[in-house]
């Protein structure tokens, strides 16, 4: 009996801690909210809550998206909370996501999605349920009386698509790597490429057209690795995510056979804009995480507080060459993502330039 009342004395204790708690706890692996202060520093007086239901937290780009969300919505605290949880690139993994967090009742849910044409049902019943719901990199344009924030996947493939238009040597064997199937960005991205650069250069050998289901450094060097082994050479790679660039030259950077090949991206990750600065890497461009993030909870803010009903909205995507490299660099400093140090290894001294921010 003592033993049994201890437990139940320690039990009630537990959910008592959890009862008073002002955060939820961080389970990331399962895909749970992370914790959030902006609950605890309002002094509980937030009116809304928000919920973000990111892609994939262990792909840099979505993870440091993430970050923004978290770090910006500081500003709201007084209106909103903001809950995020990862989908972690599995589709029903995110719509069971989608339909727990109607059923908790948040007053706004904005998505990330993996696979929009399969998302976007469940943001349907969002929207049914008399929620707001904004979907963000890659936009569910399609979803009537839906609100989106986004880049424009097509620009950003046509500003590197015409920078290899222009720098491709004459009769160049080209290698394309898509990733993501279902995702509208990537998708776009893949259709500017084929615009503005293979339906320019008439002349260019393309040894290679394919897409991986995720984009990770792993599949883009075991697809570059086989095509090195079968084709030799291979001047030009062009991709629609840094993860499949930096793969596809992490494979072939010690053999010489591949020095000066061009390598073009989108995303414009710190380990890119190193890459750049070294003279191994042409050019990336960067989907602008902070604005992401600002628009969306701006979005979140106006549709809450009543001044819009629906809200769509792009944002501007950046290109990084060599001529700005440094920009990036100094973003990336105050950022926390590049060392001072780590960025001196490059050859770049920290504080010579404006961030490409301002």
């Amino acid at each position: 009996m003592k033993k049994l009342f201890a437990l139940l004395l320690a039990m009630a204790m537990t959910c008592s801690m959890f009862a008073c708690s002002s955060k939820e706890s961080t389970e990331d692996t399962q895909g749970n909210a992370q914790t959030s202060d902006t609950t605890e520093e309002s002094g509980g007086d937030a009116t809304y809550r928000v919920a973000y239901i990111a892609r994939n937290q262990s792909d840099p780009f979505a993870a440091e998206l993430a970050n923004q969300f978290i770090t910006q919505a500081e500003e709201y605290k007084d209106t909103f909370t903001l809950d995020v949880f990862d989908a972690q690139t599995d589709n029903e993994k995110e719509n069971s996501l989608i339909e727990d967090c109607i059923t908790k009742e948040y007053d706004c849910i904005i998505i990330q999605p993996n696979d929009g044409n399969l998302q976007m049902p469940y943001c349907q019943k969002i929207l049914d349920a008399g929620i707001y719901c904004i979907t963000t990199n890659a936009a569910i344009r399609e979803l009537e009386g839906g609100s989106w924030v986004d880049g424009d996947p097509y620009a950003q493939g046509q500003m590197i698509a015409e920078l290899a238009a222009e720098a491709a040597p004459e009769g160049a064997v080209v290698g394309i790597l898509n990733c993501m199937p279902g995702n509208f960005h990537t998708t776009q991205r893949y259709q500017a490429i084929q615009d503005y650069f293979v339906s320019k250069r008439d002349d260019i050998k393309i040894i290679g057209d394919y897409m991986v289901e995720e984009a990770t450094e792993a599949a883009a060097m075991v697809t570059m690795e086989d095509w090195a082994t079968s084709f030799g050479r291979i001047d030009c790679m062009m991709t629609t995510a840094d993860l499949l660039g930096n793969g596809a030259y992490e494979a072939v950077k010690d053999d010489p056979t591949y020095d000066g090949m061009l390598v073009y991206s989108v995303d414009c990750l710190a380990k890119t804009v190193l890459a750049i600065k070294d003279g191994v890497y042409t050019a990336a461009v960067y989907q602008n995480p902070p604005a992401l993030a600002a628009a969306n909870l701006e979005a979140a803010y106006k549709l809450l507080t009543g001044e819009e009903t629906v809200v769509q909205t792009s944002v501007d995507s950046l290109l990084c060459t060599s001529e700005n490299v440094d920009q990036f660099i100094q973003m990336y400093i105050d950022q926390g993502q590049i060392t001072e140090e780590e960025a001196a290894a490059h050859g770049y001294t920290a504080g010579t330039v404006e961030s490409i921010l301002g």
